[in-house]
């Protein structure tokens, strides 16, 4: 996708509770109906900076670390509009309330946050996978997408006002591991690469792209199994993206959310 790229929410090998630089690179403009339940996480004075996915009438989960330490009010949440600039479309909400992963920060992955809204949002809200459906879903080799309005180019720049996705596919945990030595990749967490589009140049999400949805295509429909969280300093250039593991948390989010 020309928008995520390939380093994701704490691109550049930053750590856990530093300040967001997200994004998709490699991307084509992303079909609405897609993805129905895209959110963008927003500042107060409406600047896009992450993503997220809507998971009830007032509920959207993202990453802890687009959101750890901001208030509530502080904070808005984009529904509906894949194209940031038509004002006239979607909606633009309030978040009433932010809960960060107790466990994030502490150890590895649980990159997780559920926001609350002040308003319902008419989104559709986007399918939970069971721990089952995850195991299924995210073996190496299979296809997942991710989308966003993050930079469209290595080293993050160029972030995309329209929504881009793009194909990625998952790999092995012993191969991510090898890829991040000796940081290594923490559990409940998912690696993805994207189609290689040139000598060591391949698809990616990116800076802006943190917090935004993997989905994997199940019977049931489109399933987050993952949120965009880090990568390497260059996006589709130097290590695969690393996006938190939406099953490993799913109590927590649930929970959160008010959801069965």
């Amino acid at each position: 996708m020309t928008g995520l790229g390939c380093c994701l929410a704490l691109a550049g090998g930053t750590s856990a509770g530093a300040a967001p630089n997200e994004r998709i690179v490699g991307g084509d403009v992303a079909k609405p109906a897609d993805w129905p339940f895209i959110a963008a996480i927003a500042s107060r004075g409406g600047d896009q900076y992450c993503g997220g996915s809507v998971i009830s009438e007032d509920a959207v989960v993202t990453a802890a670390h687009c959101v750890e330490g901001s208030r509530p009010k502080d904070v808005r949440v984009i529904t509906g509009r894949p194209d940031l600039n038509d004002e006239g479309e979607g909606q633009l909400l309030k978040v009433s309330e932010i809960t960060v992963r107790r466990k994030y920060g502490r150890e590895g992955g649980h990159d997780v946050a559920v926001l609350r809204l002040e308003s319902p949002t008419t989104a559709s809200p986007v399918l939970l996978p069971t721990v089952e459906e995850d195991e299924d879903e995210t073996e190496a080799g299979d296809e997942l997408r991710v989308a966003g309005w993050g930079g469209t180019t290595a080293n993050g720049g160029n972030p995309s006002d329209v929504l881009l996705d793009v194909a990625l596919f998952a790999i092995s945990d012993d191969e991510c591991k090898d890829e991040y030595f000796p940081r290594l990749r923490g559990p409940g967490e998912i690696c993805a690469f994207g189609e290689e589009q040139s000598f060591n140049h391949w698809n990616d999400s990116c800076y802006g792209d943190s917090g935004g949805p993997l989905v994997a295509d199940n019977v049931r429909g489109a399933l987050l199994v993952g949120i965009v969280s880090y990568g390497g300093t260059k996006c589709g250039q130097d290590k695969p993206g690393v996006y938190s593991q939406v099953a490993d948390d799913l109590r927590f989010i649930k929970r959160k959310a008010d959801l069965p």
